[in-house]
C-alpha cells in the first residue's frame, strides 16, 4: 500500500479517541497490537505500552529484553510495520457480567523511534513509570514502536457510550480504574 493511501486509510477510519477512551486505554496493563505482514495475514501480539497524552497523544512499545527467540529487527511486529505501518491495538475488559464487557480499539500509524529521537525519553519515561519492572532494563538503549494518528472504535456491554462512567468489575461502583 502506497504511504499516501495509507495516511488516507488511517485519517477515514474511525474518530478520534475521546477522553474517557484515552484513560481507559492508559490504564490497561496489556493491549493487543495487530499488524499485517508482506503477504496481508494478520498478526496479533500482546504488549505493553503507555499513552502519551496531549496534543498528539499516542501509544508507545518498547522493544525490551524479554527474552526473545529472534534479534528486535527480525520480530514479526517489526517486520510487519515496517513493510505496512498501519496498525491497531485493542484493549478491553472481560467480564463474566457481560454488562461491563468494554473494548477500545485504536488504528493508527506506527514507525520505530531511535533512542535520540524526538519523544523517545517521553516514552521510556511513561513506560517505567506504568511498569517497575522497566526500571532495571536498559530500555532507553531500545527501539520504541510509536503509534500516531490515532482513530477509536469501542463499545460497552452496558449499551452507554464512552461519556458515561464505567462501573469497574464486581464493585457496582463508577470508577476510571479499569
Amino acid at each position: 500500500m502506497a504511504q499516501h493511501d495509507a495516511e488516507h486509510l488511517s485519517r477515514r477510519t474511525g474518530r478520534p479517541p475521546t477522553p474517557p477512551e484515552l484513560a481507559f486505554v492508559g490504564d490497561a496493563r496489556v493491549g493487543h497490537l495487530a499488524t499485517v505482514d508482506a503477504r496481508n495475514r494478520p498478526s496479533v501480539v500482546p504488549v505493553c505500552f503507555a499513552l502519551l497524552d496531549g496534543d498528539d497523544p499516542a501509544i508507545v512499545s518498547v522493544l525490551d529484553e524479554k527474552p526473545k527467540r529472534v534479534g528486535d529487527r527480525q520480530l514479526a511486529r517489526v517486520r510487519n510495520i515496517l513493510h505496512q505501518p498501519e496498525v491497531m491495538l485493542v484493549v478491553d475488559r472481560y467480564d463474566e457480567d457481560w454488562s461491563r464487557l468494554v473494548f477500545v480499539q485504536l488504528r493508527g500509524t506506527a514507525s520505530l523511534l531511535q533512542p535520540g529521537a524526538e519523544r523517545h525519553a517521553v516514552a521510556i519515561g511513561a513506560l517505567r513509570h506504568k511498569y517497575p519492572q522497566y526500571r532495571a532494563m536498559a530500555i532507553e538503549r531500545r527501539e520504541v514502536i510509536i503509534i500516531r494518528d490515532l482513530r477509536a472504535t469501542s463499545w460497552r456491554g452496558d449499551g452507554e457510550s464512552f461519556q458515561a462512567p464505567i462501573v469497574a468489575s464486581g464493585s457496582g461502583r463508577a470508577d476510571s480504574d479499569v
